[in-house]
C-alpha cells in the first residue's frame, strides 16, 4: 500500500545551490594545471614564499570548511549511486595545487576530513528534510541542523581571529581537532542511513549501535546519545 504525502516542489529538489550538491561532477582538466586562472592574472600557489602561502592556505580552509571552493583548493562530487531524485551515495573530495609546500599540502590534508563532513551531512539534511523521509528522518535532519550551526559558528569565529591575523595553520588545526571526531561520527551515520535508504526504527537502531561503539569518546557518545533521543521522541508519537 502506498503511502501519501506532500509533494515537493521541483525547484527545491533541482536547484543545486538549494541542494548543497552544487560541486562539480567531473573535470577534464585541473583548474591548476596552468598557472594562471581564467583572467590570466592568478599565479600559482607555489610562485609565493612560504608565509604567503600560509596565509592564502589558510584563507582557502575557511572556506573549505564551510563547503566553498577557494583559490588553490577546488572540491570534486562523485556520484556512486543515484535513484530518481535522491543521491544515496555520493563521495566529496578535495583537492589542493600541486605547487602548495609540501608541509602546508600535509597540514591541509589532515582537515580535509572535516571539510567532507561538512558537505555530507549537509546534503544530507537537505534530502531527509522532505516529507517523504518520515518523522524520523525529519527529527534526526533537525538534530543535524543544530550541529551544524555549532560548526558554522565555529568556523565564523576561526574566520574572525584569521582577519585579527592571529591564526596560523597549526592553530586552525588545533581548534578543528575537537568537532572533527564528531563530525566524522555523525558522517559515519549517514553515510550507513543514505546507501540503506534507512527510516523509522532503522534510523533509531544505527544511532544506538554506532553510539554503542563510540563509547570510549564521552563527547562523541554523547552527542549520538542526544540525536537518537531526539529522533526517539518523534517515533514514539506516531505510536501513541
Amino acid at each position: 500500500m502506498e503511502m501519501s504525502y506532500p509533494s515537493t516542489p521541483r525547484w527545491n529538489i533541482e536547484r543545486p545551490f538549494l541542494t548543497g550538491r552544487f560541486h562539480q561532477e567531473t573535470k577534464a582538466a585541473s583548474r591548476f594545471a596552468d598557472s594562471f586562472s581564467n583572467n590570466g592574472a592568478e599565479m600559482a600557489i607555489g610562485c609565493y614564499d612560504a608565509g604567503v602561502q600560509e596565509l592564502l592556505v589558510i584563507d582557502d580552509l575557511l572556506s573549505a570548511l564551510v563547503g566553498i571552493e577557494g583559490r588553490y583548493i577546488s572540491i570534486k562530487r562523485r556520484v556512486n549511486h543515484v535513484h530518481g531524485n535522491d543521491t544515496y551515495d555520493s563521495t566529496v573530495t578535495f583537492q589542493v595545487d600541486a605547487s602548495m609546500d609540501l608541509a602546508l599540502q600535509e597540514m591541509a590534508k589532515r582537515i580535509f576530513p572535516l571539510c567532507e563532513s561538512f558537505v555530507l551531512t549537509g546534503q544530507f539534511v537537505e534530502s531527509r528534510s522532505q516529507f517523504k523521509n518520515g518523522l524520523v528522518n525529519h527529527a534526526f535532519a533537525a538534530s543535524l541542523r543544530a550541529l551544524l550551526l555549532d560548526y558554522e559558528a565555529m568556523v565564523a569565529q576561526l574566520e574572525h581571529q584569521f582577519r585579527l591575523g592571529r591564526l596560523s595553520i597549526q592553530g586552525l588545526w588545533f581548534y578543528c581537532q575537537p568537532m572533527l571526531g564528531s563530525m566524522q561520527a555523525v558522517s559515519a551515520v549517514i553515510h550507513k542511513a543514505s546507501a540503506n535508504n534507512f527510516t523509522g526504527s532503522a534510523v533509531l537502531n544505527l544511532l544506538q549501535s554506532q553510539a554503542k561503539a563510540m563509547a570510549g569518546d564521552n563527547t562523541v557518545r554523547s552527542l549520538l546519545e542526544k540525536m537518537t533521543q531526539c529522533a526517539s521522541n518523534a517515533y514514539l508519537g506516531i505510536l501513541e
